[in-house]
């Protein structure tokens, strides 16, 4: 099931039925696959090992393969297709691919699972637009530099402009494949269209759209940031009988003198093109967003450690009765640490030199059960205060979006633009913040969300674990107390049942005895009580005589 408020999520739940077949044949069919599989990537590789011996690294960018190395190429495609046909995957094309002098660049969307690679193969092996880390793959790694791809060095702040410059040479050059590109940049669940990256867009040439359709009714394909794992996503569609891909061919799209002067235009157009095709909508969310997801992960763990490392637990070093502004120099002496602690950084990185706020605002949301919910109320009463409940400074907002959902200067800017009522405005209401958040970019949220759950408590140091032994012993004798009473009331009662069960067991015991004693005086009342003993003590004497 795909989450469609974030196109970063799919979860897989199998019926009784489909788990069924995927035990049955995975045991059977599974095997098979995977051997043939298995003989045709190293098949392939040893080709591409071949096709790329005699070449120094920079060759492989300079001009496209001809003669042999061309023809290896094809071959390579034909086997890898082969390979996909024996595995299960059935493909379906609906339109015409357009020429390289016709459509230069080739934009495939969605983008949802590495089994994308046979629409590569379908396209006849187009230079890709790919990471660098991809070319390092075992067996892949090698195929996909044989499409001599233009790969992007992601952490390199120079290889968007060289990806873009090598991007308008393949597209304005002759001999060259087309360039196939993923505009999403990441893997999707299909349920809508993420932003698209502007490469393919800056040489404002003629763009074919490709739309990849899994019509298939159980979706073992999809391989998301949040899913199931790359093993399972293999074994569960290898273990089907088969998998539907459409490849539909769009008409080549010819940007206008607009769109070629604003490559965000002329990819928001594309976009729209493909979304009304696909039936699907758009949204702005894109990778960069769970790249930020992890550099918060990353920064909770630093604030756990310096936690450790304190004395006092961090709710409480950050209070609001003590001074939230400090100098930098005496901030160990603030937090119980010294001033030389490593750990001391991670304040500095979230709070700059001198105001400890936003180290406060992370730890109410790692201590609060909803973090969106006291993100919005506490941003609101920790940062100018003066302006009321509902409001804040769009400056004092940038600089919290900057720290807390980590965005650079530039996308804070335009985030507060968007929220306010443009740029003159100058301050921010609570009801925007929290719709911009939900509803515009809702994976800025999940942010948010890494602070949930996160146990400063536990990871508090020696002194604040001490606090609370001698509060966890304080309470202990305060319940013993409790019990002491609740035993001294219990045997003081238990000695009142006693008394009363005794003084019963007497009464009753008078009440038998004056029973048996009006018995015996009515017997005597019958018999003559006075003569009994005589006659009885006359009759005995006689038999003795």
């Amino acid at each position: 099931m795909s989450d469609p408020k974030n196109p970063f999520v799919h979860s897989l739940t199998l019926s009784s039925i489909q788990l069924v077949k995927v035990c049955v044949l995975s045991v059977t069919l599974l095997p098979i696959r995977l051997l043939i599989a298995l003989i045709c990537l190293t098949l392939a590789t040893i080709l591409a090992v071949v096709g790329l011996k005699g070449l120094e690294k920079g060759d492989i960018d300079k001009r496209p393969f001809t003669g042999w190395r061309l023809a290896v190429r094809n071959v390579i495609c034909y086997i890898l297709r082969f390979m996909f046909f024996c595995s299960g995957f059935s493909v379906k094309i609906v339109g015409k691919q357009a020429s390289p002098e016709d459509a230069p660049i080739l934009a495939v969307a969605p983008h949802s699972s590495f089994f994308d690679a046979l629409a590569v193969c379908v396209m006849g092996a187009p230079s890709v637009v790919a990471k660098a880390e991809t070319s390092s793959i075992p067996f892949w790694g090698s195929l996909i530099k044989y499409t001599q791809p233009v790969l992007v060095h992601r952490l390199d702040t120079n290889s968007r402009l060289n990806t873009i410059k090598q991007i308008t040479e393949r597209s304005e050059g002759r001999g060259w494949q087309q360039v196939q590109i993923f505009p999403e940049g990441t893997c999707t669940n299909r349920s809508c269209l993420i932003t698209f990256r502007l490469g393919a867009f800056y040489p404002g040439v003629a763009v074919q759209p490709v739309l990849l359709k899994w019509d298939n009714m159980t979706d073992c394909v999809t391989w998301t940031w949040e899913g199931i794992e790359a093993w399972r996503i293999i074994v569960y569609t290898l273990s089907q009988f088969y998998t539907n891909l459409t490849i539909e061919y769009l008409p080549p799209y010819n940007p206008t003198k607009e769109e070629v002067q604003d490559p965000k235009l002329f990819a928001a157009n594309i976009r729209a093109v493909m979304a009304d095709s696909l039936g699907v909508t758009t949204t702005d969310c894109n990778y960069l967003d769970y790249l930020r997801i992890e550099k918060s992960r990353t920064l909770v763990k630093k604030v756990q450690k310096l936690q450790r490392k304190m004395l006092m637990p961090l709710i409480e070093a950050t209070s609001e009765e003590k001074q939230l502004t400090v100098n930098m120099d005496l901030l160990g002496e603030r937090l119980g640490v010294a001033q030389d602690l490593s750990e001391l950084s991670v304040v500095e990185e979230l709070c700059g030199k001198v105001d400890l706020r936003n180290l406060r605002l992370v730890t109410l949301l790692a201590t609060e059960e909803d973090a969106l919910e006291t993100f919005l109320a506490q941003t609101f009463i920790m940062y100018n205060p003066e302006l009321g409940p509902d409001k804040v400074s769009s400056e004092s907002l940038e600089g919290v979006l900057s720290t807390v959902m980590l965005l650079n200067q530039k996308e804070a800017k335009e985030a507060v633009v968007n929220m306010s009522k443009g740029e003159d405005d100058l301050v921010v209401e609570k009801k925007d913040l929290a719709d911009f958040l939900l509803n515009k970019k809702p994976n800025y949220v999940k942010v948010l969300r890494c602070w949930e759950g996160v146990d400063l408590l536990t990871a508090a140091g020696m002194g604040d674990l001490l606090a609370m032994s001698a509060s966890l012993t304080k309470e202990m004798n305060r319940r013993m107390e409790k019990v002491a009473e609740s035993g001294s009331n219990l045997l003081s009662a238990g000695k009142e049942v006693v008394s009363d069960v005794s003084a019963t067991i007497t009464a009753s015991r008078d009440k038998v005895t004056d029973v048996l004693s009006s018995a015996v005086t009515s017997l005597h009342k019958r018999t003559g009580s006075g003569n009994i003993g005589s006659k009885s003590e006359t009759s005995d004497n006689k038999k003795l005589d």
